[in-house]
C-alpha cells in the first residue's frame, strides 16, 4: 500500500484578535514569514518550504496523497469562504492538486482540487473511504501549469459553491463538519506554490446573555473541595445539599491507576461545605468513575461505565444507574440505550429530573464535527431510545459537550469549543422551544464573570437555581478546581416546586420504600417516576409550573391514595410537603379518590377523573375477585335531599365509568352520603373541597 503522508499544524487566535475582529477576514496567510508554524521539510523527495511570500510543497512519486493542514475556527452555521491561489510548477499534469477543509485528519475531509490538464474534482474521505460528489470534469477555467489558479469554496446558506478563477463551477448541498482543519491537497508526483491562503466569514461577535453578571464572581469552593489534583464533573443535588465530584489521580482513589473517583461534600448549617470523602465501593472501582444526575429524590444516582455484576470495572462507553438500599448504594445496572455507540474517547451525559429524557455529548455518524449533544427518550420497556442529534442550533464543528439540563426541563447549559468564547472552552445556555426537544433557541454565552481565556465548563446547577457549580482552571489551587457562582435572575432556569414528603403505611404508619409515579392531571399523561428511601420512606420530585398535577406511591400488596397539586401559575421556586400514604388490600380497607372530580353541581365527571379510575379498574382487573363499594359524599352546605341526592348519582357516574372499562357491575355497589359524613368542619373553601370526595371500599378480595 502506498503511503499517506497527514501533517497538521495547529494555531490559537487569541481573544483580543476575536473580539476587535471588524474584517470579515477571520484568518490571512501571506506567506512572508512562518510565524504561524506551516510544516517544513526538506529531502530527495518531499519538499515544504517558505521562501520569498511562497510556500513551495511536493508529494513524492510514493505517495498517493499529500496533506496539510492548519487548524482554523470557521463557524460552519454562517456564510463564509475559503479562498487559495497556487499553481503547480512540476510533476505530473494529470494529478490533482487543491484545499482541503472540515477535516478531521485525512480519513474524515472534504477536498476541491484541479490538475493542470483541466480538470477538477470535488469529494472526500469518510473513515477513510474515498467518495466523490462530483466526478473529474472538464473546465476550460482552469488555468495550465506554470501559471495561477484561485480556488474558492463558498458557503452561502444551505448551499456549498465553487469556484474555479471566480468563476463558479458546481454547486451542492452543504452536510456537515468532521473537523477544525483546513489546508492544501497534493496527489501522487506534484509540486505547487501556494501564494496566500485566506478565510473570510462574518464578524466573530460573541453572543453574550444581555444583562447578566453584573458584579457577582464565581467562588472557589476552597481547600475543603479542592486539592493539587484534579476536581472534575460536580454534580449538586436538586435539593442543593449534597455535591458529588469527580477526583483525579488522587492517592486514596480505588485502582493500581487511580483514574478518578466519585467524591462527596454535604453542606453544613453554616452554608459551607464538608471535607470531600470517597464514596467508595461499588459506585468506585478500578475505572472512570463519575456522577452524571443525582435524581431529586437522592435515591438514585446516573454514573459513567459500565460494572460487573460484582461491582467491577466492565467498560468506560455507556452509562449505569444505582439505587439507594437498606445498607447503601446498589452495584450500578446498565442503562440501555437503543443502538448506542460512540466513536469518541470521551462522553458526558445528563439525566432530566423526571427520568424521561438522557441528553448526552458523544461522536456518531452524523456528528457535525467532533463531539455533538444527542438525546433519548424513555421505553415503555424501561430503555432509551436510538440517541438523536439535536441539530446544528445546538452543535458546532467543535466539541459540544458537558450537558446539564435543569429542573425546569426547558434550560441546558453546555460547553462548546465552536460557539463564539473568551477563550478555551465555555459555558452556554439555551431554552427548549417545545415538546419535540429537537428545538432550542440560539445559545447564549454565560459571559466573562463564567467564562475565562482558559478551561471553563461542567455547569450544574440545585432546583432553586440560585447557585451554579462549575469546572475551571483559571486561578485554580490544582489543574481543574469546583467553583460556586451565584446566578443573577436572566442565567436562572425557570422556577420549579420541590414537593417532598414521606411515603406510610396508613395503618400502621411505619414508612415505605415505594415508587413515585407523577402525571399530568389533565391529560393523565406520566410525567415522571422517582423513590423513596427504602429506610425513611422520604421522596422528593421537582414538578415545572405551567400544570396540574397527579402523584402517588405505588408498593406491592398496597392501595395508593393519590395526591395533587395545582402548579399552573407561575411562581417563585417554593419547597412543599406532601406526605403519601398506602393502603393495605384487604377487606375494609377506605380510599379517598383525591384526583376523582365533577363539575360544579353536577354528576359530570371531568376528564382529570380518567386517570384515578383507570387506576381502579386496572387494580379490579389484577385482583379478578375483589369487589368493591363507592361512596360519595359532598359538603354539608344546602338543600340536604338534593345533597343526598347528588352524591348519589355522582357514585352512579363512577361506577358507569368503571363498567364501560370491562368490569362486571356486579362486582361494585354503591352508596351517596350527601353531607352526612364531612371529615372537615372548617368554613374555609378548601376545606369544603376535601368534604366533597369519592370513596372506594374493599369488600371482597
Amino acid at each position: 500500500m502506498k503511503k499517506i503522508i497527514i501533517t497538521t499544524t495547529v494555531i490559537l487566535i487569541t481573544i483580543t484578535s476575536l473580539l476587535s475582529q471588524k474584517s470579515d477576514i477571520i484568518y490571512y496567510e501571506n506567506f512572508e514569514d512562518n510565524s504561524n508554524n506551516w510544516e517544513t521539510i526538506k529531502n530527495g523527495n518531499e519538499l515544504a518550504e517558505i521562501s520569498d511570500g511562497i510556500y513551495t510543497i511536493k508529494s513524492s512519486m510514493q505517495q498517493s496523497l499529500r496533506w496539510y493542514g492548519m487548524q482554523n475556527f470557521i463557524d460552519y452555521r454562517k456564510n463564509f469562504k475559503i479562498e487559495v491561489k497556487l499553481r503547480q510548477v512540476d510533476g505530473n499534469k494529470t494529478q490533482g492538486y487543491g484545499i482541503v477543509w472540515g477535516s478531521k485528519g485525512w480519513e474524515n475531509c472534504y477536498e476541491f482540487i484541479i490538475t493542470s490538464s483541466g480538470y477538477f474534482n470535488v469529494g472526500g474521505y469518510e473513515d477513510g473511504k474515498y467518495f466523490s460528489t462530483k466526478a473529474w470534469t472538464k473546465s476550460s477555467k482552469i488555468n495550465s501549469q506554470g501559471k495561477y489558479n484561485i480556488l474558492t469554496v463558498e458557503k452561502e446558506g444551505i448551499n456549498f459553491n465553487y469556484y474555479i478563477n471566480n468563476e463558479q463551477v458546481y454547486t451542492t448541498k452543504f452536510s456537515r463538519f468532521y473537523g477544525q482543519v483546513h489546508g492544501f491537497m497534493l496527489k501522487q508526483n506534484v509540486t505547487a506554490e501556494i501564494d496566500y491562503y485566506k478565510i473570510s466569514s462574518t464578524s466573530r461577535k460573541i453572543d453574550v446573555a444581555t444583562t447578566i453578571m453584573s458584579g457577582k464572581q464565581k467562588v472557589n469552593l476552597g481547600s475543603n473541595v479542592n486539592s493539587s489534583y484534579s476536581e472534575i464533573a460536580p454534580i449538586i443535588s436538586p435539593d442543593g445539599k449534597i455535591l458529588y465530584v469527580g477526583r483525579i489521580y488522587h492517592p486514596n482513589n480505588l485502582g493500581v491507576l487511580h483514574e478518578c473517583d466519585i467524591w462527596y461534600s454535604e453542606l453544613q448549617s453554616d452554608s459551607s461545605w464538608s471535607k470531600l470523602k470517597n464514596i467508595g465501593k461499588p459506585l468506585n472501582n478500578s475505572g472512570v468513575n463519575v456522577v452524571i444526575t443525582g435524581t431529586p429524590d437522592g435515591n438514585a444516582l446516573l454514573v459513567e461505565g459500565l460494572y460487573n455484576k460484582d461491582g467491577s470495572h466492565k467498560s468506560e462507553q455507556g452509562i449505569s444507574i444505582a439505587d439507594k438500599t437498606q445498607s447503601g448504594w446498589s452495584v450500578p445496572k446498565e442503562v440501555k440505550i437503543k443502538n448506542f455507540y460512540n466513536t469518541h474517547e470521551y462522553e458526558t451525559y445528563s439525566l432530566s429530573n423526571d427520568r424521561k429524557v438522557i441528553l448526552m455529548s458523544i461522536q456518531r455518524k452524523d456528528t457535525f464535527g467532533d463531539m455533538d449533544l444527542y438525546i433519548s427518550f424513555l421505553q415503555n420497556d424501561g430503555s432509551y431510545s436510538e440517541p438523536k442529534n439535536m441539530g446544528p442550533v445546538l452543535n458546532t464543528f467543535a466539541q459540544d459537550g458537558t450537558p446539564f439540563l435543569a429542573s425546569d426541563n426547558k434550560t441546558l447549559y453546555f460547553s462548546s469549543y465552536g460557539h463564539h468564547g473568551f477563550g478555551s472552552a465555555d459555558i452556554f445556555v439555551s431554552k427548549r422551544l417545545d415538546e419535540s426537544w429537537l428545538r432550542w433557541s440560539k445559545p447564549k454565552n454565560l459571559g466573562a464573570n463564567v467564562n475565562t481565556l482558559d478551561w471553563d465548563t461542567y455547569l450544574s446547577i440545585s432546583a432553586k437555581g440560585d447557585y451554579a457549580y462549575l469546572v475551571s482552571t483559571s486561578g485554580s489551587i490544582g489543574a481543574e478546581d469546583i467553583y460556586r457562582l451565584e446566578l443573577e435572575k436572566e442565567m436562572q432556569p425557570d422556577p420549579v416546586a420541590l414537593v417532598y414528603g414521606k411515603v406510610y403505611d396508613e395503618e400502621s404508619k411505619k414508612p415505605i420504600g415505594a415508587k413515585i409515579t407523577y402525571q399530568d392531571l389533565t391529560t393523565g399523561k406520566e410525567v415522571g417516576i422517582a423513590q423513596s428511601n427504602p429506610k425513611t420512606g422520604e421522596y422528593k420530585i421537582t414538578l415545572p409550573y405551567g400544570k396540574k398535577y397527579a402523584f402517588r406511591a405505588e408498593s406491592k400488596d398496597y392501595i395508593a391514595g393519590n395526591e395533587n397539586i395545582d402548579l399552573t401559575l407561575n411562581k417563585e421556586y417554593k419547597e412543599i410537603k406532601r406526605d403519601l400514604f398506602l393502603f393495605k388490600m384487604e377487606v375494609g380497607e377506605v380510599v379517598t379518590l383525591k384526583n376523582v372530580f365533577f363539575k360544579r353541581g353536577s354528576s359530570d365527571l371531568m376528564e382529570t377523573s380518567n386517570a384515578e379510575l383507570d387506576r381502579i379498574v386496572n387494580i379490579m382487573r389484577k385482583n379478578p375477585s375483589m369487589k368493591v363499594e363507592i361512596m360519595g359524599h359532598t359538603d354539608n352546605r344546602g338543600n340536604a335531599e338534593l345533597l343526598q341526592k347528588l352524591s348519589e348519582e355522582r357514585v352512579e357516574s363512577v361506577k358507569s365509568y368503571i363498567v364501560a372499562k370491562g368490569i362486571n357491575g356486579n362486582r361494585i355497589t354503591g352508596k351517596g352520603y350527601g353531607g352526612s359524613q364531612t371529615i372537615h368542619e372548617n368554613d374555609s373553601e378548601n376545606e369544603h373541597l376535601k368534604n366533597r370526595r369519592v370513596e372506594f371500599k374493599i369488600t371482597k378480595i
